[in-house]
């Protein structure tokens, strides 16, 4: 049980490493249409009149900081689907498409990453006989 805790841990810090990335991506592609999104993401209209207050020149730190604002106010069940769903519904396909192939690419790596890792995790697990783990 005490491994649970540990992978959850690990699993939501690459989840927000995948936010993070993602909000890079729409930070350079969205622009002004950030309102919109905002909006899709549940984001108040209240909420997007002070974003535009504290920044009034900024328009990549308004995009930021509205989806800091959804990403807090969604907690755990913030994610990059999510995202790619609201940018489809303001007909920001192209922006969808950017964060779903640096998805795709994320989870290839990873993958590869996983692949050479077990290999050494398992050479160093005692109750493992040493043929099992060349193999």
């Amino acid at each position: 049980m005490g491994a649970a805790p540990n992978l959850r841990s690990i699993i939501l810090f690459f989840l927000s490493l995948d936010l993070y990335a993602a909000f890079d991506i729409i930070c350079d592609h969205v622009g002004k249409d950030w309102r919109r999104l905002a909006r899709q993401l549940k984001v108040p209209d209240s909420k997007i009149d002070a974003i535009e207050v504290k920044y009034p020149r900024n328009l990549t730190e308004q995009v930021r900081e509205s989806l800091r604002v959804w990403k807090t106010t969604a907690g755990e069940r913030a994610a990059v689907p999510h995202l790619v769903q609201a940018l489809r519904a303001c007909r920001l396909n192209l922006v969808a498409d950017l964060l779903e192939e640096h998805q795709q690419a994320q989870d290839l790596q990873r993958e590869n990453e996983s692949g050479s890792s077990t290999v050494s995790l398992m050479s160093w697990d005692v109750d493992t006989p040493s043929t099992r783990a060349s193999s």
